[in-house]
């Protein structure tokens, strides 16, 4: 037969330990689903940028090589074109060299340079079958005669081949011969071009838990970048099952697998989740692993939570449950032995009524039944042994106290749990209850106010001071006695420690804001991991935005704002200047500029009185070292800054320096700190644009040469071809005409026979200076070629552009005078002079008319001007 105590204690175990393994089931449930769902997230996140961070690297090396190759291969046909200008070799010499050496280089393994003309027809090609071909009908043509310069990025499929592949070209436009030169590749065959080593730390730098990391391979297996294994190929490994897992991913090329793996020295396998993604260009896949159990190990801490949790509350239940027994079975107990010595025939025995349940109900029939049997001195012997058994026997603590805080009445149980000897002593010494006993002095106040409300107080909880002073934590059951005016008479009731069960519910709570401290930390990192990758894809877009913008700008004084802007959105709290070289390369003179104005810089800086320059390298000025500050800095003892030289293919471009703002609660220490976190990336900014400002000022270089005549300075024919319409367009809308004056000087051969070329190109010049100085800033004067010149001025009439003319004949007389030796050689000119639109509804066919009053001026005597006949205009037009 199972007792009363043992139903009681099992049935309260079923039920917690029950609920409690539900609820960690559910708990366990879903902190596992969740911490799966941020694994992959996490993984693909990271697959997806180091996939972003490789093809980056990848563009821009594809580009740049294939605009060097281009951009080489114009500058040899414009080599040949200026041989036969010189008249070394004939046109036809001139586009042959040419096309032998475009045809004589290739690309990679199969790449090749051809040249298609603004019509879309092939002028060269390494196929002779294709010349002549019109491919106007490709899309990639089409965009090649709409755009003549700059990097396209198309599919192709070469005759015998089953698939199309990405394919890439870099094209530049010669206008003389209307070519549009072509550097092409399959980009595949690029993979060789950049050095892996250019990202390989910050691939390297991303970990997953303890021992997770990324890394790249080839689609035959080979590491390409791996923490221990690079360069080997472990296409044929197998993981613990047996399984060839790389082959898998080889075979996918994009997904995610899961296998089971024990790296070498380790004693056990353990899941590995690998997430992966495929570059075709490249033939990589780049891949995110890591070790699920360092996932789950949060969950595990949950788990041992949850058994120990179980383990403190079974604890718990067995003495609550022996107490709650307790108050039944005790009562059944004396019901039992009274009813055996009633029936032996002692009629004294009494039933203690300790509640209005069933067992006090049968207790009540039982002392009735008694009370027939023995009158009033047996109920008072009855009452005695009723009063003794509640506080002689009970094994919590009871009291009865007056309102003023003294005990009138205490049994031994209560006086052991605070420390005394007996319920006598207990009585004797403590006279204020609420300043010996609480803890708080105000809680025996709070407990009176609560049964002045209400006539019960249950399950109160204190704190309470043993006679040693230590603290017990108690719970309070207690009951008001008012007397027949209502008035409080006693308080009474009972004591239980419950310290040991409030320890436990302290540790529990420690224990749960432990676990939800570590998630917020855990939580916390993972948020700065992602705005780190954020950052950094912002800083990417930039400099991908920087680099663009910097391709378009025609000239250097373009690309400054477009720095400045850039710069101050890379450094948006920081300060910073940029330094461009002068001619002579002994100063560098400020060109952008952003941040803060009140950080005081200099517009010119000595190369000399910066460390950086002179070093060739970064120099982090100021600082917890104490490094020696450049001469540049003003107030240097108490200034951090950070100078970067600007350096292209081995030459000096400028500086890029960087400095904290100014302000009140500045912190050197941590300005320092700052600038240190932000070297990488001025180092990196500071590369890009040397390399881009070199490349404007190439640029910006053979424009120059090729509109500017070598021998006067002057503008020559080219220039005039791109200049003559927009002057005729801007005549007609000022309502204006254009003077054209042909300049030819006068027995200029006999210069060259006589006194030698030297003295004939001294005689160019000067004739170029003295027509420069006699010309305001907005007229046009050109050299056509030998002694020939043009100048092209606007007016409002013809009479002024005639006196302009003659003042040009007569300056021309008096000023160009040449020294050889002891003689002085006079020059004279001859001027034939039209108009437009008058004698040419054509720029040129005005020229024609100018050239032909030159030969008029010349036949009638040199030295004077003559003014084209409108007849000569209607000839010409005819």
């Amino acid at each position: 037969m199972v007792s009363v105590r043992w139903k009681l204690l099992l049935g309260y175990s079923f039920a917690f330990l029950g609920t409690l393994a539900l609820g960690g089931l559910g708990l366990v449930s879903m902190v596992r689903q969740t911490i799966e769902a941020n694994i992959e997230s996490e993984l693909q996140n990271t697959t997806n940028t180091l996939l972003n961070m490789v093809k980056t690297a990848a563009d821009a090396s594809i580009r740049n090589h294939l605009r060097a190759v281009a951009e080489k291969n114009r500058e040899i046909v414009q080599h040949y074109y200026s041989e036969y200008r010189q008249g070394k070799i004939s046109e036809a010499a001139a586009k042959t060299a040419a096309q032998g050496a475009l045809l004589s280089q290739t690309i990679g393994k199969t790449g090749y340079i051809y040249v298609v003309d603004s019509q879309g027809i092939i002028r060269i090609h390494p196929k002779p079958a294709l010349i002549g071909t019109d491919l106007s009908g490709n899309d990639f043509i089409q965009r090649q005669k709409r755009l003549k310069e700059g990097y396209l990025e198309y599919d192709w499929k070469n005759p015998g081949e089953e698939r199309m592949r990405p394919k890439a070209l870099y094209m530049t436009y010669f206008g003389p011969w209307d070519w549009i030169i072509s550097a092409s590749s399959y980009r595949e065959e690029f993979k060789d071009l950049f050095s892996v080593d250019d990202f390989r730390d910050n691939i390297l730098s991303v970990s997953f838990g303890h021992t997770g990391y990324p890394y790249v391979m080839d689609s035959k297996g080979t590491l390409i970048i791996h923490p221990r294994l690079a360069g080997q190929n472990v296409y044929d490994s197998k993981d613990s099952n047996g399984r060839y897992f790389v082959r898998e991913m080889c075979e996918k090329k994009s997904g995610k697998i899961i296998y089971p793996w024990a790296n070498p020295g380790e004693p056990g396998v353990r899941q590995k989740l690998a997430i992966f993604n495929y570059i075709p260009d490249l033939d990589w896949i780049v891949a995110s692993s890591s070790y699920l159990q360092e996932f789950y190990e949060p969950l595990t801490t949950i788990t041992y939570t949850i058994i120990a949790s179980g383990f403190v509350m079974l604890l718990l239940i067995i003495p609550i449950t022996w107490w709650i027994s307790s108050t039944i079975t005790r009562p059944l107990e004396g019901l039992m032995a009274r009813f055996s010595a009633g029936a032996k025939g002692d009629f004294t025995g009494r039933m203690e009524v300790t509640s209005n349940d069933e067992i006090g109900m049968l207790s009540r029939y039982y002392n009735d039944f008694m009370e027939r049997l023995e009158e009033s001195s047996r109920r008072l012997t009855q009452s005695e042994e009723r009063y003794r058994g509640i506080f002689e026997d009970a094994l919590e603590g009871v009291f009865q106290a007056l309102p003023r805080g003294r005990f009138i009445a205490a049994n031994p149980s209560l006086a052991a749990m605070l420390g005394y000897d007996s319920a006598v002593r207990l009585m004797e010494e403590v006279t204020d209850i609420g300043a010996q006993l609480f803890d708080d002095g105000d809680a025996l106040g709070a407990v009176m106010l609560l049964l002045e409300s209400q006539p019960i107080v249950a399950a109160y909880q204190a704190r309470w001071l043993r006679r040693d002073r230590t603290p017990i934590w108690v719970s309070l059951n207690l009951r008001a006695v008012r007397d027949e005016a209502g008035e409080l008479e006693y308080i009474e009731g009972f004591v239980s420690d419950v310290t040991a069960r409030k320890e436990a519910e302290d540790s529990q709570r420690a224990a749960n804001g432990d676990l939800e401290r570590r998630v917020a930390e855990r939580t916390a990192e993972l948020s700065n991991w992602i705005r780190a990758l954020e950052h950094r894809d912002h800083q990417n877009a930039l400099l991908r935005e920087m680099n663009e913008m910097l391709q378009v700008c025609r000239t250097s004084r373009e690309t400054y704002p477009v720095v400045s802007s850039h710069l101050s959105a890379f450094f948006p709290d920081r300060a910073g200047r940029l330094y461009i070289f002068g001619g002579d390369g002994a100063f560098v003179r400020r060109v952008a500029s952003w941040g803060d104005d009140a950080v005081p810089a200099p517009d010119d800086i000595a190369a000399d009185d910066c460390w950086a320059l002179r070093q060739g390298k970064p120099y982090l000025n100021g600082g917890p070292e104490g490094r020696i500050p450049c001469g540049h800095l003003e107030g240097a003892a108490q200034r951090v800054s950070l100078c970067v030289p600007l350096i292209a293919q081995g030459e000096k471009v400028g500086l890029l320096t960087i400095e904290p703002p100014l302000g009140a609660d500045a912190d050197a220490d941590a300005d320092y700190a700052a600038l240190a976190r932000d070297h990488s990336l001025a180092v990196m900014l500071a590369e890009h644009l040397a390399l881009a400002l070199t490349n404007l000022n190439l640029r910006e270089t053979l424009s120059r040469h090729s509109l500017q005549d070598a021998l006067t300075g002057l503008a020559n024919r080219r220039f005039l071809e791109q200049m003559a319409e927009r002057e005729c367009h801007r005549a007609r809308r000022r309502n204006a005409v254009l003077g054209l004056m042909m300049v030819d000087v006068d027995h200029f051969k006999r210069f060259n026979d006589t006194y030698g070329h030297d003295v004939g190109d001294l005689v160019l010049k000067e004739l170029g200076t003295v027509l420069m100085q006699n010309c305001r800033t907005e007229d046009i004067v050109c050299r056509l070629g030998g002694e020939e010149f043009l100048v092209v001025i606007e007016a409002a009439a013809v009479p002024e552009i005639v006196r302009k003319a003659e003042a040009l004949c007569r300056s021309i007389r008096e000023d160009v005078v040449i020294r050889h030796g002891s003689e002085r050689l006079m020059v004279t000119a001859s001027l034939g002079v039209a108009i437009y639109p008058t004698h040419g509804a054509k720029f040129w066919d005005a020229v024609k008319v100018a050239d032909q009053a030159l030969y008029q001026a010349k036949s009638t005597g040199r030295d004077r001007v003559a003014v084209a006949e409108i007849e000569a205009a209607v000839v010409v037009a005819q």
